[in-house]
């Protein structure tokens, strides 16, 4: 284990003339120290109302602020390792920093970052320190003028610790100022500066909390919730395997909750000095076997609480999910299911893991039948370790942008608080629903995917925790809900139901569960879920998923019938959550029985394609997901060859991939065109809308996903590095070198990604081509000292070379000129050929220190595009990815 000690903001700017100021002639200039004589100060803030402080937030944050972690520190030293993981994994490097000791300022060495530009790289900066002056603090105003002057930036981490070391020092005489300040600086990071900021709720007696901010804690914590966005609760991940060892000696704590099989590397350390040292005892095997056991799993928890920072801190940064849209009705899509788990410890569920996660997209957390869920702090808790126990077996999870990176393994969770009165547990008297509606509010402070609300409640508190979730966690998904218990009611009624469970247009999707007495009414739910939707429709309102479905056994056909989000059970759990509940392998075999889900074909449409991946691709998509569905290739000279052939012409041809030298011979025998097919002028993707949906024959429909898989992975480099052009009037510019059909959906991404384009090409009538129909400017050729070269137009106008996206065939082994790669800002380099998995290209701009995309990761996101395509669901993004690695990647690597 490896302790990288506490890092503060002693870090050195690069001004416009060059010189470098240290912390002595600039950023000490900023420090407000305390005064040993100087009046205990009182924070006036702390007794603004809930109301008051979102008033000052605005009700949105700053994307371009520094995201801010606050709460007390235990022994595990938390917060500031939690702020190392951001910079380490999330924003992925140090500024050139310093470190403080007990007695001086260290320089320490720091990873290689030279790829990444000195403004793209973070600090850790505390809001309270020492320096041989005393104590001091950043005050407001302090922090003001650094924000200003770019010396705190969107890339730096701060850290408000209420139980940093010198709040305890000299049994806490300086405890109450400093309380005040870290209050005073916490409010305006939150709600002037509206920075994203994260509680980190570290359990105060497993977690080792000293007294002095333990107390701190029972007196302030409520006012940092309200200061706070999200919530990361710690028992005793955080601890070191000594200080843990030395605790079960001693019959302290409690022992830890089991955590999963977790993958992100981490580094753990400890402040404490309380632990007991085994080389004392005798080496025998027992012992020996008990401290590697107590090791694995102190790293195993401390990167779930890693992961789980990650996540949060993603969600956060994701556009607002908007009700009737495409991507959130792919969510709840055709023959998707959660997992309705009934434990009263989520830790219960270990056992059942692996096989519990593998055919179903989310997990219902019914917090209602959760043991001690009137503690916050431990509801929290069962959630993320609910979502660690899922991740290494996630594999439908979708995929979540998480910076220049992606997160694949993070389940969606449906938190629910199931009343007594829509037929759960939970209290339902007066204290019962406000209790309920801070449990939901916790739920969202969690990043809670999908939030389960009642619709059966006070239309004004219910109104309220709405336009909380929708001002403060947009991304989270709205799902209304209500139980019909103990009685029947008529059709018309379930219809008022779904309607009333949409919120006026403010839920994402609607379930509606009755009661019935006859089979014969099987459908009744259903019925009036269409009939819901249509009556939306007539009314000019979007349409929402619903799910409807009939409580007990007699409503297992209503489970089968109803086409999405289906709450389900697993036939290894030892009971069902819901009598009547049935596996998602049970549905979707009688749904197959029944013709409610009918086999398709699929393949992908080309010449000499035996090297192609499709096929192990989406055949392992459908597989993960439970489709009955087939892919396979269509080998064929020409086109007409295809389209005369058996499977184009059969009744279970669903759509097909279509690759050179295809893409342009297929248009007309398209129906429909999307937009970007039609600009690009080529189809990738073939769908075949069905009949029964559009009415009279079947009609084919064209799109292009190429661009797709050009777009996001650069969408996602570029968000990365978005504050590295020298200023807002520059523009970033991307080399196109190619002139195919491939270079067509590149710069058809490239204009999407609002920059410049350049074309290079050997023959220029293509190049001239593709400027008159995206755009921009042909360059004759690449080097440094041609007049009508790269170079030359580069200097025109303030530009930066940020994208090179090479649709050269890989036959070509194509490098660049040196001189490219040279540049203060490092361009992202693309080559569409994911076989070799490095090319030449490739392995040159990683030597220059350039980021790169592989051909690879272009084949599975525009993969990913066409299956949900096919399917209206979410693409199991992990399951496709790791097919491509595993056919691309060199054999020493895999």
């Amino acid at each position: 284990f490896c302790l990288r000690p506490p890092l503060v903001a002693f870090f050195r700017k690069t001004l416009s003339g060059g010189a470098m100021l240290t912390s002595s002639e600039r950023y000490l200039a900023k420090r407000r120290h305390l005064c040993a004589t100087s009046a205990i100060e009182t924070f006036s803030s702390a007794q603004l109302s809930k109301e008051s402080v979102d008033d000052l937030r605005m009700n949105n944050r700053n994307d371009k602020a520094p995201i801010v972690l606050v709460g007390f520190s235990g022994a595990g030293d938390e917060i500031m390792r939690l702020a190392d993981t951001l910079v380490d994994q999330y924003y992925g490097a140090y500024k050139s920093t310093n470190i403080e000791s007990e007695d001086s300022l260290i320089e320490i060495d720091t990873p290689d970052n030279s790829r990444i530009a000195d403004d793209q790289k973070s600090s850790i900066i505390e809001i309270i320190g020492r320096d041989p002056e005393g104590i001091f603090t950043l005050r407001p105003n302090d922090m003001e003028q650094l924000l200003k002057e770019g010396a705190i930036t969107s890339q730096d981490i701060i850290v408000v610790d209420f139980a940093h070391r010198l709040i305890s020092e000299g049994d806490g005489a300086n405890a109450p100022q400093l309380q005040a300040r870290l209050l005073e600086a916490l409010e305006f990071l939150y709600s002037e500066k509206r920075c994203l900021v994260i509680y980190v709720n570290v359990d105060a007696e497993i977690g080792l909390i000293p007294p002095i901010p333990t107390l701190m804690k029972d007196q302030i914590e409520s006012k940092i919730i309200d200061l706070s966005d999200f919530e990361i609760c710690i028992k005793d991940e955080g601890l070191h395997p000594n200080t843990v060892m030395a605790m079960q000696e001693l019959g302290v704590g409690e022992q830890h909750e089991t955590s999963g099989e977790l993958t992100i590397t981490s580094s753990v350390s400890s402040s404490a000095d309380t632990a007991t040292s085994t080389e004392d005892k005798e080496n025998s095997p027992e012992i020996e076997e008990h401290v590697k056991s107590v090791i694995e799993r102190q790293l195993l928890a401390w990167s779930g609480i890693q992961f789980e920072l990650l996540r949060i801190v993603a969600r956060a940064n994701l556009p607002p999910a908007i009700v009737g849209s495409e991507d959130v009705n792919k969510v709840m899509g055709p023959n998707t299911f959660f997992l309705s788990l009934s434990f009263d410890d989520v830790a219960k569920t270990e056992p059942y893991a692996a096989q519990m996660c593998q055919d179903v997209d989310a997990m219902e957390l019914r917090v209602d039948l959760l043991a001690s869920n009137q503690d916050r702090h431990h509801v929290l808790h069962q959630m993320q370790l609910l979502r660690r126990l899922c991740r290494p077996y996630a594999t439908r999870a979708p995929v979540l942008p998480c910076r220049n990176k992606v997160i694949d393994d993070a389940i969606p969770i449906v938190y629910t608080v199931r009343t007594a009165h829509q037929a759960g547990t939970h209290e339902d008297n007066d204290e019962g629903i406000r209790r309920m509606f801070q449990l939901l509010k916790l739920g969202l402070r969690g990043a809670a995917e999908v939030l389960d609300v009642e619709s059966a409640w006070d239309k004004e508190q219910t109104s309220e925790l709405l336009d909380f979730a929708q001002t403060r966690y947009p991304s989270t998904m709205i799902l209304g809900s209500h139980h019909v218990v103990g009685h029947e009611i008529s059709v018309a009624e379930a219809v008022e139901f779904f309607l009333n469970c949409g919120f006026d247009q403010r839920a994402h999707a609607a379930k509606v569960v009755l009661s019935i007495q006859h089979e014969s009414q099987a459908y009744m739910a259903y019925d009036a879920s269409l009939i819901s939707s249509k009556t939306l429709e007539s009314r000019g309102k979007k349409i929402i998923p619903n799910i409807s479905l009939i409580l007990g056994t007699i409503g297992e056909e209503s489970r089968v019938i109803n086409p999405r989000f289906t709450p389900v059970t697993h036939e290894c759990l030892p009971f069902k959550a819901a009598p009547g509940q049935l596996s998602a392998s049970e549905l979707m075999k009688r749904r197959v029985d029944a013709g409610l889900v009918k086999p398709k074909r699929y393949a992908i449409l080309g010449h000499n394609i035996s090297y192609s991946v499709s096929p192990e691709m989406q055949g392992a998509a459908f597989r993960a997901t439970g489709l009955p569905h087939s892919y396979g290739r269509a080998d064929v000279e020409s086109v007409q060859e295809f389209i005369m052939g058996g499977l184009f012409r059969s009744s279970d041809f669903g759509g097909c991939s279509v690759t050179i030298p295809h893409k342009q011979d297929i248009i007309p025998y398209v129906d429909v065109m999307s937009n970007a097919a039609k600009e690009i002028g080529s189809v990738n993707t073939l769908v075949i809308l069905d009949p029964d949906l559009k009415g009279g024959g079947r009609k084919i429909y064209g799109d292009n996903t190429d661009w797709i898989g050009i777009f996001n992975p650069l969408r996602r480099k570029l968000d990365g590095t978005s504050d590295s052009l020298p200023s807002d009037d520059y523009r970033g510019v991307a080399l196109i070198i190619g002139g195919g059909g491939t270079a067509r959906a590149a710069a058809y991404a490239a204009k999407q990604l609002g920059l410049d384009i350049l074309y290079y090409n050997r023959t220029p009538s293509k190049a001239i081509e593709l400027a008159s129909t995206f755009g921009g400017e042909v360059i004759s050729s690449m080097l440094e000292d041609d007049k009508d070269g790269l170079a030359s137009a580069l200097s025109n106008g303030k530009r930066v070379l940020r994208v090179i996206i090479s649709t050269l065939p890989k036959a070509a082994d194509f490098e660049l000129p040196e001189w490219i790669l040279c540049q203060q800002i490092k361009p992202i380099v693309l080559d569409v050929n994911y076989k070799p998995y490095n090319t030449p290209l490739l392995i040159q701009s990683e030597k220059f220190g350039c980021e790169i995309v592989r051909g690879g990761e272009m084949l599975w996101e525009q993969g990913t595009r066409q299956f949900e395509l096919w399917t209206c669901r979410k693409a199991p993004y992990k399951v496709m990815k790791d097919v491509v690695l595993e056919n691309c990647l060199p054999r020493d690597e895999q």
